[in-house]
């Protein structure tokens, strides 16, 4: 378990006079469709519920609301051609009375950009209180997770949640009629889609304490080398799965659960098969007890099996091979 509060006890001179007894959760989300749009739904609800936790919620998403989403993104057929951060932050800000700010202006294309989202701060210093910078990606593409990773490593102090599921396999990139699937294609496509995984990077006074998604699954920034504002039409749209998109959803809401509760963080990677309803976590303590120079090694997203649960051994096997190979998509 990682405790916040563990680095900020010896008078600091990078924080202010007096020491943190207490912590403001800044979060920025960036993406705000199937896992973030969901993600919001809960996160919101946790911070009316934890009423002594004191918060600020950032949406960043210049994605309109089409017909399509509705199939599986939390939206409703009045928010159609309007944007999605700005929807989710005025429903959501009023029905919890939370002050949660939007950004819908453009993508996040530039750590400046990103930088400017957490600058709203001044207001919020009080005695005895760190602003905890929270990030958290729920992005489709690797664009945007190189911008974000590009922030982690520039910032002294955060936490990133990056959140990535599965696409839907279609055959010839959806090109192939249905009526011409073959069997295997058949079986494959009713397969995909269902895993996924959410990674836990920390970041204190400059020191990587829990390595990012980029420690974990590399991103792959050539594959999307062109930014999302000029990408549209490049490559076919890849479905998901509603329920994929809920389970992330949920399994950030578990990281921010424990750190509204016990300023704590328990676990670095969560990887989840939505179809089975399995997760499984990597937690902290595995991850601090390695060598430093094994972390971000391939085996850094593969837990060893709970002792507890030798009978599910061959069912977690299974769930390894499904997200070991589990597409970076996320939004």
């Amino acid at each position: 378990m990682i405790k916040l509060l563990d680095f900020h006890q010896d008078p600091p001179r990078n924080y202010g006079k007096s020491r943190v007894s207490k912590f403001l959760y800044y979060i920025v989300m960036i993406g705000c469709g199937g896992n973030g749009g969901y993600a919001v739904q809960r996160i919101t609800k946790m911070l009316y519920a934890f009423n002594n936790v004191r918060s600020f919620l950032m949406l960043a998403d210049p994605d309109t609301v089409e017909e399509k989403n509705l199939l599986r993104q939390p939206f409703i057929p009045s928010d159609i051609g309007k944007k999605k951060s700005d929807v989710l932050a005025k429903r959501y800000g009023s029905t919890y009375g939370l002050k949660i700010g939007s950004f819908s202006e453009a993508y996040i294309e530039s750590v400046e950009q990103l930088e400017s989202l957490f600058s709203h701060t001044d207001y919020l210093h009080t005695d005895g209180m760190f602003i905890q910078k929270v990030l958290i990606g729920a992005v489709d593409n690797d664009f945007s997770r190189k911008i974000m990773n590009d922030y982690f490593e520039k910032t002294d102090d955060l936490i990133y949640i990056d959140a990535g599921i599965e696409g839907v396999y279609l055959p010839e990139s959806g090109q192939k009629p249905e009526e011409q699937w073959t069997e295997e294609e058949t079986l494959e496509h009713l397969d995909s889609g269902y895993s996924g995984q959410v990674v836990v990077g920390v970041k204190k006074k400059g020191m990587v304490v829990l390595p990012p998604l980029n420690g974990v699954y590399p991103i792959d920034a050539k594959k999307d080398a062109i930014p999302p504002s000029h990408s549209c039409g490049v490559e076919p749209y890849q479905p998901q799965r509603m329920i994929a998109n809920e389970m992330a959803a949920f399994q950030i809401t578990t990281v921010m659960n424990e750190l509204f509760a016990a300023n704590s963080i328990l676990v670095h990677v969560l990887n989840f098969n939505s179809k089975t309803g399995n997760s499984r976590p990597t937690y902290v303590e595995e991850v601090l007890l390695r060598p430093a120079s094994s972390v971000g090694e391939s085996d850094a997203s593969a837990p060893a099996p709970d002792p507890a649960d030798e009978h599910e051994e061959t069912e977690n096997e299974e769930l390894a091979e499904d997200t070991a190979d589990a597409v970076l998509v996320g939004q």
